[in-house]
């Protein structure tokens, strides 16, 4: 069993090296084989991007900054 790792960063928050930034963890169906799939597919469902800020952004501020698989 994989599990997908998404990171977001509070509202308001600036990001830097030390930010800290909340990890949400998914756990992957065995047919899905590609990770970077899947961090996009989840990324496209649940951020919208802005223009003005270059930031993927949820309905409650937060910022999408990424995944991993693990």
């Amino acid at each position: 069993m994989r599990t997908l790792i998404i990171m977001l960063l509070s509202s308001q928050a600036e990001f830097t090296v030390s930010s800290k930034l909340d990890l949400i963890y998914l756990t992957l169906p065995k047919e899905i084989n590609n990770c970077f799939q899947a961090v996009d597919d989840v990324r496209k469902n649940i951020a919208t991007y802005n223009d003005k800020t270059n930031q993927w952004l949820l309905k409650d501020g937060s910022q999408f900054i990424g995944g991993m698989c693990e």
